[in-house]
């Protein structure tokens, strides 16, 4: 246990307290790179870290010049591997601080049957000093898009038919969010009603009610909005002291997946169509009368909108695992990719406008007959799937 004393006391932590059994865990405020580089240094030998630095400078350098992404390349291998951090990066890198680190030590933590262990979701770094961590069957521990520093000095791992992921530990990413649906079209403007009929003099009919106006189509459903990308399965470190790997199963699998894309947001709506117009009324003219106009057509509804493309899957971070000499072997990799986000869902049509009613009957004549409804508007397109899935991380195996 003298190395969970010892990590405990660079925490800050109360090793009289742990001695006693107890858990103790604080929210570290961390104001500097240095500071956070020294709260995560998993004590690995120079070697090791030196190997890790030649990675992650492969990483920045394969990265697009002066991008953010080689910058905190070069801040990984800083904090991770104790490569030296140029002044320009430091003053990048400055924003991000103060910054919180959720810090934990405790002697034992037994995980029972099936029993899932979440260190969180897009949350401040966390890390774990535990003396004796015993997983029972099905039982698992999981970590989504959050920096993880796991030091366990025996793990005892049991293993038995009970249901259970295929993991043991899973350093996920987090999915995208999903794309806004798409804006429903404008609704088609009615049509005008037809110009009533007329008397060329007393008792003399004229000209007859005019027919009313079609409405007008509807607007198009607006495109969904684009499913955002993953977000990335970050850097963990995961070391086991000398006690090692033991128990009934004796391997330990760690699983590496990035955040999936989310999905394209569905098409709006196709505006209604516009209504018909009115037909023109007929006029009575003494003994006899015009006919009465017959009701517009109604106009047909929108197209939908096209569904919103879906993100793309995320790149994840590379994972560090060093274990007692001899037990290499007892790690398992699980390396999954991440899948882009589907497309959208079309839009549907908007509604037909209803057909203008007919004109008002005049003497002798009938009532003008109603326009047809209009018809309803295509659905659109739905969306095309995200074009790229994200890797998963390296898990680079070493002995202590």
């Amino acid at each position: 246990m003298k190395e969970v004393y010892r990590i405990a006391a660079r925490l800050g932590h109360d090793v009289e307290n742990l001695k006693l059994g107890q858990q103790v865990s604080t929210i570290i405020n961390v104001q500097s790179i240095d500071e956070l580089h020294h709260l995560l240094h998993d004590s690995m030998p120079a070697e090791d870290r030196r190997k890790r630095a030649e990675a992650l400078l492969k990483s920045a350098q394969a990265s697009a010049e002066g991008s953010v992404e080689a910058v905190l390349h070069r801040v990984r291998s800083y904090i991770f591997a104790d490569e030296p951090l140029a002044a320009e990066d430091r003053e990048q890198i400055g924003g991000a601080f103060p910054m919180q680190v959720q810090a934990t030590s405790l002697p034992d933590k037994t995980l029972g049957p099936c029993e899932e262990w979440d260190l969180g979701t897009s949350t401040s770094p966390v890390v774990l000093n535990i003396g004796t961590l015993t997983m029972e069957p099905g039982s698992s521990i999981v970590i989504r898009n959050t920096v993880l520093s796991l030091s366990i000095q025996t793990l005892i791992r049991n293993t038995a038919t009970a249901p259970g992921p295929r993991y043991d530990l899973a350093i996920l990413g987090a999915p995208g969010v999903n794309g806004h649906d798409g804006g429903m079209g404008d609704a088609g403007s009615n049509g005008v009603t037809g110009k009533p009929g007329a008397c060329s003099s007393a008792g003399i009919a004229g000209p007859p009610g005019e027919a009313g106006a079609s409405g007008f189509t509807g607007g198009t459903g607006a495109q969904g909005g684009q499913g955002g990308d993953g977000l990335p399965a970050l850097t963990a470190t995961i070391r086991i002291g000398p006690g090692g790997i033991v128990g009934s199963g004796q391997s330990f699998t760690i699983l590496s997946q990035s955040g999936a894309g989310g999905p394209g947001g569905r098409g709006g709506t196709g505006g209604k169509g516009g209504d018909g117009g009115r037909g023109g009324d007929g006029a009575t003219c003494g003994c006899t009368g015009t006919a009465a106009g017959n009701g517009g057509n109604g106009g047909c509804g929108g197209t939908g909108g096209a569904g919103g493309t879906g993100g793309n899957g995320s790149k994840a971070e590379d994972i560090y695992v060093a274990v007692p000499a001899g037990q290499t072997s007892r790690i398992a990799k699980l390396q999954q990719e991440a899948p882009p986000g589907a497309g959208g869902l079309a839009g549907p049509g908007g509604a037909g406008g209803a057909g203008g009613t007919g004109g008002a009957e005049a003497k002798h004549t009938g009532r003008g007959l109603a326009g047809e409804p209009g018809q309803a508007g295509n659905p659109g397109c739905a969306g095309p799937r995200g074009s790229k899935p994200g890797a998963p991380g390296e898990i680079h195996i070493s002995e202590t």
